[in-house]
């Protein structure tokens, strides 16, 4: 029998209602997580962010070249660059709550970079998720709540909710780049460069391919190295944030968030799968979550600790266990107010 460790997160209020403010991480502003934090003569806020930059700067391109040469070798490696566009999503959402680099100037520049692979603005993350995600985390102010269509939670909905979440979040980035553009006219400037920078590296990526390779071909080597993963890159944050919320407790302070606990899974991923104590730490750089999720784990429950996503899909989805589904257990009045 489980016993959870009472958290020490006590709440006075429902969590989807907390007016908090959310730290939000401005690219030219200052350190969040100073614990995880360089030499202050580094370019970098964490040392650990070379590894980051290992796979933004040098494995991101390889698709690239791979193509460069050989579109059937770009398609026969699609698997890889499919797993490179997802961390090219883990890197812009970790990138969006506290910039990798210590220079304002740096950290724009390196989010033009990212827009390119993660095939969206990064400043998009903004409006739709540091500032109403994290503060609303899955509840009905959420504008990406699972419950935005009931409680029903089906393969089929896990695979369509990133299409819908796209359509519910795409209001509140274009009121944001709006507010943005009247208020601080700079900051503006480089988001419509995010904008320029994606369409026109992709424009130009498509027709160096073709130049080369011929239509057929050129089109292939485009997607299969960079169309697709940049694609998939979008749609699995959100896929992600599906299972990493549907049928957990947005009212709880321990059981908000599902969490795949793999360490050779996270480490691919940057720990990503560790959830609950990021959004308790959102600014907390990803090198320190493994160590904080462990402080917490006790108090988390069990079936909120999956070994990996793959494990998970399989026994809910095509299993049909529904023995991952808390809230109906912990919190059924949540659910009824949702859907």
């Amino acid at each position: 029998m489980w016993i959870a460790r009472p958290s020490t997160k006590a709440r006075t209020t429902p969590r989807s209602q907390q007016g908090k403010t959310i730290m939000v991480a401005s690219l030219w502003g200052s350190t969040l997580d100073t614990r995880s934090a360089a030499p202050r003569r580094s370019l970098l806020r964490s040392n650990r962010d070379i590894r980051s930059l290992f796979w933004s700067l040098g494995l991101f391109p390889i698709p690239l070249i791979v193509a460069y040469f050989s579109p059937w070798a770009a398609l026969a490696l699609l698997p890889c660059a499919l797993y490179l566009g997802f961390c090219a999503g883990v890197l812009t959402h970790y990138h969006n709550h506290q910039g990798v680099f210590r220079s304002g100037t740096l950290n724009q520049l390196y989010s033009l970079w990212l827009s390119v692979f993660y095939g969206f603005p990064v400043f998009a993350w903004i409006p739709t998720h540091n500032q109403n995600h994290h503060r609303y985390t899955n509840g009905p102010l959420d504008a990406t709540s699972t419950f935005r269509r009931g409680k029903e939670d089906s393969l089929y909905e896990a695979l369509t909710y990133p299409t819908r979440s796209s359509a519910w979040q795409l209001p509140a980035v274009r009121a944001y780049l709006a507010q943005i553009r009247r208020t601080r006219p700079s900051e503006y400037r480089w988001y419509i460069a995010q904008i320029v920078t994606l369409i026109v590296a992709h424009v130009l990526l498509f027709s160096f391919f073709v130049d080369r390779h011929g239509a057929p071909l050129g089109a292939l080597a485009y997607a299969a190295s960079l169309g697709i993963p940049a694609l998939f890159a979008s749609w699995s944050m959100m896929f992600i944030n599906y299972l990493q919320h549907v049928g957990c407790d947005p009212e709880s302070p321990d059981h908000h968030s599902r969490n795949f606990v793999g360490r050779f899974e996270n480490w691919l991923v940057f720990d990503a799968g560790l959830h609950t104590v990021h959004h308790e730490e959102p600014g907390l750089h990803w090198s320190r979550l493994r160590e904080l999720h462990e402080a917490r784990a006790a108090s988390i429950h069990p079936i909120l600790l999956q070994r990996n996503v793959f494990t998970f899909l399989w026994s809910r989805y095509f299993r049909g266990s529904s023995e991952h589904i808390l809230v109906s257990r912990l919190a059924p009045s949540q659910s009824e107010e949702a859907a």
